[in-house]
């Protein structure tokens, strides 16, 4: 085992899910939505594990046909585009319904927010750890050790924040979040978007 490429894997997943994008998104979108902690965590491990699986598959196309046909850059972007949409779609909803704050209306369809938060973050791969499997090419029991760490310190991260931040968020009972739900998360989706493109220039 190359155990230099399994730290570098490991340190890459653990940076890589601290970034606000991978985790924050669905703090907020769980919290607009109102789903219990439970739904939130998981749709955030099936995301993770749906973001390994991209890395990896991208880690393997790139060792089969080379860096000619795929731009990683691209998918990124894409990505912050569909948290930029999706804030878009909070903040619209709030101004077309002022006035209108029923307690128990979903902010979008549950399978439409469910199904962008899977996209931002399955169409954003883990960009550090595709070098640590491309220098595996040829290695496949090496790509699969390689995964299984990705897979576990992904999901593991990833449920760790959106765990703890949005237990954090329940005790505290924010009145002004609660007030200005819709518009903080837009806000927040809108701005995660941003950054992933802006950092991607």
């Amino acid at each position: 085992m190359n155990i230099v490429a399994l730290v570098s894997a490991f340190t890459a997943a653990l940076l890589h899910t601290l970034i606000p994008s991978h985790w924050l998104c669905f703090v907020a979108v769980g919290k607009a939505q109102k789903w219990p902690i439970p739904k939130t965590l998981l749709v955030a491990g099936a995301a993770g594990t749906l973001h390994v699986l991209s890395t990896v598959a991208l880690g393997i196309l790139l060792i089969v046909v080379g860096t000619r046909f795929i731009d990683v850059e691209t998918l990124e972007k894409i990505a912050g585009f569909v948290l930029i949409g999706m804030g878009a779609v909070y903040l619209g909803l709030q101004v077309f319904h002022v006035g209108h704050h029923h307690e128990n209306d979903a902010v979008i369809p549950q399978k439409v927010a469910i199904v962008t938060l899977l996209l931002s973050v399955t169409l954003s791969p883990c960009s550090l750890a595709i070098p640590v499997l491309v220098a595996s090419a040829g290695n496949w029991t090496m790509i699969l050790v390689l995964g299984i760490v990705l897979l576990v310190t992904t999901v593991g991260n990833m449920l760790l924040l959106v765990g703890l931040t949005s237990l954090g968020i329940e005790k505290l009972k924010f009145a002004f979040f609660e007030r200005h739900e819709k518009w903080i998360v837009g806000i927040v989706l809108i701005v995660l978007g941003t950054a992933i493109l802006v950092f991607h220039q």
